[in-house]
């Protein structure tokens, strides 16, 4: 698919067993106290969003973020892709398709895009549009609930940049991803 020269980067809590949130999509096991959850500051949140300039979530995770209260994101620039989403919510613009969300990126200037939420990530991924993923696993196995990742069309293979144990336990790696098997990206 077309872009423009802008990246994709993922920056993702999920529990040892690849979920990001439990069925009901509640995220106690993430956002729970310090001793048993990954710390946002400590995992360098607040340093990854000052390099990020858009954002693109799907309307679950608006949802959940929304109901946190505050709103993480400061004025960074987000998109909701949704088809159903009717909102006046002024942090956010709500896009209807993939193809008008890459066109508000492009028209935007984007050059840094955070991408988050399971499908929101897995269509990102599978388009070609991540450039790199930075994963936190909690140390808890939650067993049933939403996984990151799930089918793609090809192999993605990825580049280990770095892996770092936070208090608590969490484990952070980040990958560069190098593009489907055989591609030339």
């Amino acid at each position: 698919m077309q872009r423009g020269k802008w990246q994709g980067h993922v920056f993702i809590g999920m529990s040892v067993d690849g979920m990001i949130a439990r069925t009901d999509d509640d995220l106690d096991w993430l956002t729970g106290s310090p001793s048993d959850a990954a710390d946002p500051e400590e995992a360098g949140f607040s340093d990854f969003m000052q390099l990020v300039d858009h954002m693109v979530m799907g309307r679950s995770t608006y949802d959940i973020v929304n109901s946190f209260g505050e709103w993480p994101y400061g004025d960074t620039k987000v998109l909701v892709l949704s088809t159903t989403l009717e909102s006046d919510d002024p942090r956010i613009e709500v896009v209807r398709s993939l193809t008008e969300a890459l066109a508000r990126l492009d028209d935007g200037g984007a050059r840094h895009v955070y991408v988050d939420g399971g499908r929101t990530v897995r269509t990102f991924l599978a388009e070609g549009l991540i450039s790199t993923l930075t994963l936190t696993r909690v140390p808890v196995l939650i067993g049933d609930g939403k996984p990151l990742f799930g089918s793609v069309p090809a192999d993605i293979q990825l580049t280990h940049e770095e892996t770092k144990v936070l208090t608590g336990g969490a484990v952070q790696s980040r990958y560069r991803v190098n593009g489907p098997a055989g591609s030339t990206s």
